[in-house]
């Protein structure tokens, strides 16, 4: 990437995403996520706000 794409990105809007789990899915998540950003090229330089919220199962666990 050359350092104009990189100022160019540090203007755009951060990627927002929104999680909201139990902590072992949660867990999951986060993984695949840093995951599918490691090989996505056109995204490295991009700020990226997560909201995670951790929430007990349905069945009441932990």
């Amino acid at each position: 990437m050359t350092p104009l794409n990189r100022i160019a990105a540090a203007f755009r809007r951060p990627l927002r995403i929104r999680l909201v789990a139990p902590p072992d899915k949660a867990a999951a998540a986060l993984r695949g996520l840093a995951a599918f950003l490691h090989h996505r090229t056109e995204l490295r330089y991009r700020r990226i706000r997560i909201d995670l919220t951790i929430r007990p199962d349905e069945e009441g666990n932990r």
